[in-house]
C-alpha cells in the first residue's frame, strides 16, 4: 500500500512538471505559447517597473505587485517590447490589501499610455470592459460596473483572468467562465499591461502571477 501511494505521488509530480515550462508557469508549454512570465528574478520580462508617491510596482516573491497609496488612481506596468494582435492571454490576479472595491486587470492592444482596451475586476465581485480613447475619454462596452458570481471575492482570493482577442471579436473570462464578448475595430494590435486601481478609498495592493500568452 505504501509503494502504491508513492507511485501516485510520483505520477502527480510528473504531471505538474509536464504542465510547466522552464519559467515555472503552469500550462506554459507548446508551440502556441508566445510569451510566459512567472516573475522569477532573472527570468522576468522587460516590464516597465516604476512608481511615485501615489503608486509603486515591484517584483516581490515571484509576483508582480502593484501598490497604491492614493484614491481615484490607476497604475499599470507595461511590457513594451512585445506586440500582440490575435492572442489568448491568461493571468492570475489577487487583491492582497485594501478596500474590496479596489480593482485590477489587464490592458491590451495598447497603442500608447492613453489608447487601449481594459478588462478589470474588483475584490467585491464586479467587472468592467472599456476602451481608452486618449483625450476623448472612455468608451464602455458594458453600461456600468457589473456584478458576476464567478469572481472569487475578498482579500487573497485568486482570480484567473482571460482575454481572447480574435480580430474584432474580444471575449473575456474570469475563472474559465465567459463574462462578456464584444466587437470593436478601434485597435487591432498592441502591447499589454497589468494594472490596479482605487476609487473612494486609498491604498491597495495587488499581485499578478502565471501570465501566459498564446496564439489562438
Amino acid at each position: 500500500m505504501v509503494w502504491g501511494r508513492w507511485l501516485v505521488l510520483l505520477a502527480s509530480l510528473l504531471l505538474l512538471v509536464a504542465c510547466a515550462d522552464a519559467t515555472g508557469v503552469p500550462g506554459a508549454q507548446g508551440a502556441d505559447v508566445i510569451y510566459a512570465d512567472g516573475f522569477v528574478p532573472g527570468e522576468t520580462g522587460n516590464w516597465v517597473i516604476e512608481g511615485d508617491n501615489a503608486g509603486q510596482t515591484a517584483v516581490i516573491n515571484e509576483q508582480l505587485v502593484i501598490e497604491l497609496s492614493d484614491n481615484n488612481i490607476m497604475q499599470f506596468t507595461t511590457l513594451p517590447d512585445h506586440t500582440f494582435d490575435n492572442f489568448i492571454l491568461e493571468v492570475d490576479g489577487r487583491l492582497l490589501q485594501g478596500d474590496l472595491g479596489s480593482s485590477y486587470g489587464v490592458l491590451f492592444r495598447m497603442q500608447d499610455t492613453t489608447h487601449f482596451y481594459r478588462f478589470e475586476i474588483t475584490g467585491d465581485g464586479l467587472f468592467m470592459v472599456e476602451r481608452r480613447d486618449g483625450e476623448s475619454g472612455w468608451t464602455r462596452f458594458v453600461d456600468r460596473w457589473t456584478e458576476t458570481p464567478v469572481i472569487n471575492q475578498g482579500l487573497n482570493s485568486t482570480n484567473r483572468l482571460k482575454v481572447e482577442a480574435l480580430g474584432q471579436t474580444i471575449t473575456l473570462y474570469v475563472n474559465d467562465i465567459q463574462v462578456h464578448q464584444f466587437n470593436d475595430t478601434a485597435y487591432s494590435s498592441g502591447t499589454i499591461a497589468l494594472d490596479a486601481g482605487t476609487f473612494v478609498q486609498p491604498q491597495a495592493q495587488v499581485a499578478f502571477d502565471n501570465l501566459v500568452v498564446r496564439r489562438p
